[in-house]
C-alpha cells in the first residue's frame, strides 16, 4: 500500500513538474465554464498570473471570457463549445480533438493567436466533470500563413489576368491546370479542357511535334518553346500558339509534369506576313526600277550590252560566297545592276568611240561614278547604292577615281564591285579593243591584290573563276 502511494505520489510529482513547465497553456474547466487551475505558462502567453486569471474569472458566463477572447473569435468559440459538448458522446476522439484557432486578448490590451485543443474530464462515475484546455502561440505560424495566402492571392490574380494562357500537365500529357485565358484560347470549359490532351485540340502531326517536344524537357530537364503551331478551337476555328514550357519536379526531385506558357500569336503572324508581302513587293518595285535603269544605259551603248548585269552576277557570287547577310547582298547585286547610270550623260560617240580616248574624253568618262551617285542618292533605297556606285572605281592606294577615295573610305560592296567589274571588263569586247581573256583577268587581281583590290575579294573571286563554279551567263 505504501508502495502504491509513493508512485502514485511520484507520477503526481512528474505530472506537475510537466504541467508547470510546458510553454502550453493549460487550463482546467468545470462545466459551468468556471476557471480551476492555470499552469505558470498563462503569464508567459496572456500576461496574467494564475491569481489574476482566477479573478477574471470569479464570475462566471460570458463576462470572464469576453475579457480574453477577442470579439471575432469570442461567439465562434462558444458556438463551437456548446455544440462540442452536446455532441462529444457522438464524436469520434479525432473529431473531439480538432484544434480550434482563437484569437486572444493579453493583459496589455494586445492580441494573440492561439491554437486550442480541449478534452473532457470525467469524476470517478464515469460522468463528465470539466475539461481541460491546452493553448498554443501560432501568432508567427498564422502570419506566415497569411503572408502565403496573400502571395497565392497575388499570383492568382495575375495568372488569371495575364493574356496568356498558363498551363500544368501531368507525364501523360493531360492538363491538371491552368488559368481562364487558355479556356478562351482554346474555346472549351474548365470542365472540358481538364484532363485533356492536346492530342484533342491539334492536327495529329503539330500533336506529335508537342509530344515531341515535351519528350525533350522530360529528357534533358531544360526548358524549351515551340513556335507557330496550329491549335483547333472547340469551334473549329484555327489559331496559331507559341508555347514554352518546363519540368515539374515533386520534392526528391522527381519529374511529375509540366508547366508553360501559351501565347496566341495569330494576329501578330498576320501582321508579319502582310508586311512581308508589302516588303516584298516594295523590293519588288525597286529591283523592276534598278531594271529599268539599267536598261536606259545598254540601249544607249550598245558595246556594253549586258555588262552591268555580268558585273551584278560575279559580285552576287563573291557576296554570297563571302557569307554576307541576305539583305547586303541584295544591295550589292542591284548597285552591280545599275553601276554605270552615269554615263547617260556622256555623249554616245565618246562610249563608243573605236579607238583611244583622249585625256578629257576619259577625264568626261571618269565623271560616271560621281553622276550615277548624284542620280540615285535622292531615291529611299533600302540598301547604300549611291555610296556603292561613287566608289566602285576607287582603289585601295588611292589610284582610282573619284580623286580621295580610298581603303578605308571604300565600303565592301564597292570593294567587291571593283573586283566584279574589271573582271568582266577584262572578259569581254570593247569597242576599241578585243576580249583579254580569263587568264589577263585573273593575273591583274592577282598580281594587284592587297595593293588595288581588297584581298579577301580577290581571293573569293578568283576560287570562283579557277574552280569553274562560277560562268558569265
Amino acid at each position: 500500500m505504501k508502495n502504491t502511494i509513493r508512485n502514485l505520489s511520484k507520477k503526481d510529482d512528474l505530472y506537475r513538474v510537466i504541467t508547470e513547465t510546458v510553454p502550453d497553456m493549460i487550463t482546467v474547466w468545470d462545466m459551468r465554464l468556471r476557471l480551476i487551475y492555470a499552469n505558470p505558462s498563462v503569464e508567459h502567453l496572456l500576461g496574467y498570473t494564475e491569481a489574476e486569471l482566477m479573478s477574471v474569472f470569479d464570475n462566471t458566463g460570458r463576462s470572464g471570457l469576453e475579457r480574453i477572447i477577442a470579439p471575432g473569435s469570442l461567439d465562434a468559440f462558444l458556438a463551437e463549445t456548446g455544440q462540442w459538448m452536446k455532441e462529444c458522446l457522438q464524436r469520434s476522439d479525432a473529431e473531439r480533438n480538432v484544434p480550434a484557432e482563437i484569437e486572444m486578448i493579453r493583459k496589455d490590451g494586445s492580441t494573440v493567436w492561439t491554437e486550442i485543443k480541449t478534452s473532457f474530464l470525467t469524476d470517478g462515475n464515469g460522468q463528465q466533470s470539466g475539461f481541460i484546455a491546452i493553448a498554443r502561440d501560432i501568432s508567427k505560424r498564422k502570419e506566415n500563413r497569411e503572408v502565403l495566402e496573400k502571395s497565392e492571392e497575388r499570383y492568382r490574380n495575375i495568372l488569371e489576368s495575364i493574356e496568356e494562357g498558363y498551363f500544368e500537365l501531368d507525364l501523360a500529357g493531360n492538363f491538371t491546370f491552368f488559368n481562364d485565358a487558355l479556356c478562351r484560347m482554346t474555346g472549351y470549359s474548365p470542365a472540358e479542357l481538364l484532363g485533356m490532351s492536346n492530342r484533342r485540340y491539334t492536327s495529329p502531326e503539330t500533336a506529335q511535334q508537342l509530344s515531341e517536344t515535351f519528350r525533350q524537357i522530360h529528357a534533358g530537364g531544360n526548358p524549351a518553346q515551340m513556335n507557330g503551331y496550329e491549335v483547333i478551337r472547340k469551334n473549329g476555328g484555327i489559331r496559331i500558339h507559341d508555347m514554352s514550357a518546363s519540368l515539374i519536379l515533386d520534392a526528391s526531385g522527381n519529374p511529375v509534369g509540366f508547366r508553360g506558357v501559351a501565347r496566341d500569336v495569330t494576329e501578330h503572324e498576320q501582321r508579319e506576313r502582310q508586311l512581308k508581302e508589302s516588303y516584298d513587293n516594295l523590293q519588288h518595285m525597286l529591283e523592276e526600277t534598278v531594271r529599268t535603269l539599267a536598261f536606259t544605259v545598254e540601249i544607249r551603248d550598245p558595246y556594253t550590252a549586258g555588262h552591268q548585269r555580268r558585273v551584278a552576277q560575279l559580285a552576287d557570287a563573291i557576296s554570297r560566297e563571302m557569307k554576307l547577310p541576305e539583305v547586303e547582298a541584295i544591295g550589292i547585286r542591284m548597285a552591280a545592276l545599275i553601276h554605270d547610270v552615269g554615263k547617260v550623260q556622256i555623249p554616245g560617240e565618246i562610249l563608243n568611240k573605236p579607238g583611244p580616248l583622249s585625256i578629257n574624253e576619259m577625264d568626261l568618262i571618269k565623271t560616271h561614278p560621281e553622276v550615277g551617285s548624284s542620280i540615285l542618292k535622292e531615291i529611299q533605297f533600302p540598301w547604300p547604292i549611291a555610296e556603292i556606285i561613287l566608289q566602285h572605281h576607287g582603289r585601295l592606294d588611292g589610284s582610282g577615281y573619284p580623286k580621295g577615295i580610298d581603303e578605308e573610305k571604300m565600303c565592301i560592296g564597292a570593294k567587291i564591285l571593283a573586283v566584279a567589274d574589271v573582271v568582266e571588263a577584262m572578259v569581254s569586247h570593247r569597242p576599241y579593243r578585243s576580249a583579254m581573256g580569263f587568264d589577263k583577268a585573273i593575273e591583274e587581281i592577282s598580281n594587284n591584290k592587297g595593293t588595288l583590290y581588297d584581298s579577301a575579294v580577290v581571293d573569293v573571286c578568283l576560287s570562283l573563276l579557277t574552280e569553274g563554279t562560277f560562268q558569265f551567263e
